[in-house]
């Protein structure tokens, strides 16, 4: 290869080199310009309505003597239900139940039902004094299910449950404002 073909390919690599930097960083100057978009209403109302949850242990030890994990006489297949919230192991899932309770199906209540998987066997959470719907099921391990339950829309009881042991593991209040 002649020196002059070497110049030229220098010049040719620096060339593309200072077109490729002024067309992309034109363009990344332009999407840093962007206008940014306003938080609609309904998002204000959201991130300005705070959930504060506070521990309580004489929640915790009532609780731990009134809830109870029972095997369920039901075929809950049938019942609507919404979405099940599958455990991490794909072993368990849970899932909120709207039940009747008397005939004419006016009266219903929530009732949190747990499929295990292994033993083909339904499950309730049974034991709390208000029949009030119940809310934010999720697993925190592949034994244990968070969940609340609100009394009115500022104030409600935050809860753990293990399902191995049965027992309430954590309890306390929580209050939205």
């Amino acid at each position: 290869m002649r020196k002059n073909d070497t110049a030229n390919n220098l010049w040719g690599v620096l060339l593309a080199f200072i077109v490729g930097v002024g067309v992309f960083g034109n363009v990344t100057e332009a999407q840093t310009k962007r206008p940014k978009k306003k938080p609609t209403a309904q998002k204000l109302n959201q991130a300005n309505d705070k959930i504060e949850y506070a521990p309580d242990a004489d929640l915790l030890k009532k609780m731990q003597v009134q809830i109870m994990v029972v095997k369920s006489k039901k075929d809950w297949k049938q019942f609507n239900r919404q979405r099940p919230i599958v455990n991490k192991s794909g072993s368990r899932s849970a899932y909120i139940v709207e039940f009747a309770i008397e005939e004419n199906n006016k009266a219903m209540i929530d009732v949190i039902v747990i499929y295990e998987k292994s033993s083909d066997k339904f499950y309730e959470i049974r034991g709390f004094d208000f029949p009030r719907p119940f809310d934010e099921l999720k697993w925190t391990s592949n034994d244990v299910l968070e969940f609340e339950q609100w009394v009115n829309p500022h104030n409600g009881g935050r809860y753990m449950v293990n399902l191995k042991t049965g027992k309430v593991v954590s309890a306390g209040y929580v209050r939205s404002n």
